[in-house]
């Protein structure tokens, strides 16, 4: 069993042009999630893994709203607001264990530089990775990954395939077998033909698809840097990601618990709770 991480970073500094029609006035981390904003999740999830220190990096353009957000998440703040709404004191809550540092992103805009950014700030060796507009309602996720990948080996989160959900993923093709496979490459969102290709070619059990949770090394951190400042244009994490794992080990860590995009411009939270979703996407 690998060590759990005792930091998390927490990438929140994309400005939700999928939906585009809402996120101007609200950032897409704070959609409800059974009756909460997705963030609260993804904080919850980090205070399971056992996470000492969780670092959000955040759009400048939403800095107003995160001074909000880092007063009520200080460490006591639901006790002082029971006692101005009058309610009774209820069960603390885990993430005030959590040390939460709100810092804006600095750089390109893209998931580099938000993990290089988290980094620098935690100083730590080995780092999870949370994207917060993807949420798991469990708070399963991190644990999962951290407790089966190999220690001391970058490793990526994924669910099993599927040929209609992966126009909307990373499709890892895997080396292996169990619930622990090795990533051998990746395709981004390939269209509906080309994801029956490669499920055709390579089989179903050899694919899987990435989701939002990722365990980063030293080693993997020097080769996103590098990856960033050869380029002129920010490339897309997960391919950074395929082009470390030709040479290197990356771990891939199957998980069958359903993850929420909040980025999804089909996504509504009905007043029970529940995700609805449009017709093409995989509920």
């Amino acid at each position: 069993m690998n060590a759990l991480p005792t930091d998390v970073v927490i990438a929140a500094g994309g400005l939700g042009t999928r939906v585009g029609d809402w996120s101007l006035f609200l950032p897409k981390e704070f959609r409800p999630v059974q009756g909460r904003p997705g963030l609260v999740h993804v904080l919850e999830e980090a205070a399971a893994l056992g996470a000492q220190r969780a670092v959000v990096v955040h759009h400048r353009y939403y800095a107003p709203l995160i001074n909000w957000t880092r007063q009520v998440l200080a460490p006591g703040a639901v006790a002082r607001y029971q006692e101005l709404a009058g309610q009774t004191g209820g069960p603390r809550p885990p993430i005030e264990d959590l040390r939460v540092v709100f810092i804006p992103q600095y750089g390109r805009y893209a998931d580099i530089t938000s993990a290089l950014n988290g980094a620098q700030h935690l100083r730590s060796e080995h780092i999870s990775l949370a994207f917060a507009d993807n949420i798991d309602p469990s708070h399963n996720a991190l644990s999962t990954l951290a407790t089966a990948a190999t220690p001391g080996t970058p490793a990526v989160l994924a669910s099993p395939f599927d040929v209609q959900a992966a126009t909307s993923h990373g499709v890892i093709i895997c080396a292996g077998t169990g619930p622990v496979r090795t990533m051998t490459e990746l395709i981004e969102k390939p269209n509906p033909a080309l994801a029956a290709q490669l499920a055709a070619h390579h089989g179903p059990d050899k694919l899987r698809l990435l989701q939002g949770r990722l365990h980063l090394t030293p080693e993997l951190l020097r080769h996103l840097a590098t990856t960033l400042h050869r380029t002129s244009t920010e490339p897309k994490l997960s391919l950074a990601l395929a082009a470390y794992a030709r040479r290197n080990r990356v771990d891939v860590v199957t998980s069958t618990s359903p993850m929420i995009d909040l980025g999804a411009p089909d996504y509504v939270e009905t007043p029970a709770g529940n995700r609805e979703t449009g017709p093409d996407t995989r509920r």
